[in-house]
């Protein structure tokens, strides 16, 4: 088991508007995760202005 990071990762995904290839982001979600990184999600269809709005907001 890999070991945590001293300052935790924080990484916001999403899969872009109208793109419906969401798999291989679930699998590095996935992967990001288990090597002990807070991953937010944001989901399908999102923008560009959705994403830095939550980056903003996540801090």
């Amino acid at each position: 088991m890999p070991t945590p990071p001293k300052n935790p990762v924080r990484i916001v995904t999403a899969a872009a508007l109208f793109d419906g290839h969401d798999a291989s982001i679930n699998i590095m979600r996935r992967i990001l995760q288990d090597l002990g990184a807070e991953v937010i999600h944001l989901g399908h269809n999102r923008s560009v202005s959705d994403v830095v709005k939550a980056v903003l907001q996540e801090g």
